[in-house]
């Protein structure tokens, strides 16, 4: 497939995993609260049998946090492959840079966004943790192709 189309393609999952993600740090805070405890209650079921009010209010904490890294964690992999895509022949380095950048903004407007509405609220720890798994996984996904571009590199040699 030509890179033009993959580009488009992946442009077009960015730019739905961003919508995605709008629309969950959009909702207000007592529709994020019940969507959120509704799945914490099947996990304690699962996980526990039956739960306590404080053992329930841990996990479903813990459950918000594990969305902010795994929605990160997949939004940092489609930004890689987007700026791996558009700027292919630009180095690594730069590649790497470019979506480190991105999901960096990206993460911290994404909590300031939650700052009109009703029971959310900024929290630059969020903002951190958001941006810490979109990069993890960057640097993982740039950190692999230049162990691939060392062993084409040596193999050429030889």
């Amino acid at each position: 497939m030509q890179k033009r189309i993959k580009t488009s393609i992946i442009s077009i999952i960015m730019i739905g995993w961003l919508l995605l993600m709008w629309r969950l740090s959009s909702a207000d805070g007592t529709e994020t609260l019940e969507d959120s405890m509704r799945v914490t209650k099947k996990v304690a079921v699962w996980l526990l049998g039956s739960a306590t009010e404080g053992q329930l209010d841990h996990l479903n904490m813990v459950i918000r946090k594990l969305a902010h890294v795994f929605l990160y964690m997949i939004f940092g992999l489609i930004v890689s492959i987007f700026w791996d895509l558009l700027w292919w022949k630009h180095r690594l380095w730069t590649r790497a840079i470019l979506a480190f950048g991105c999901c960096t903004v990206i993460a911290f407007i994404d909590e300031l966004q939650k700052i009109p509405i009703s029971g959310r609220h900024f929290s630059a720890s969020e903002s951190m943790l958001n941006a810490v798994s979109a990069d993890g996984v960057i640097l993982l996904y740039f950190l692999f192709l230049w162990i691939i571009q060392l062993y084409q590199h040596r193999n050429n040699r030889n």
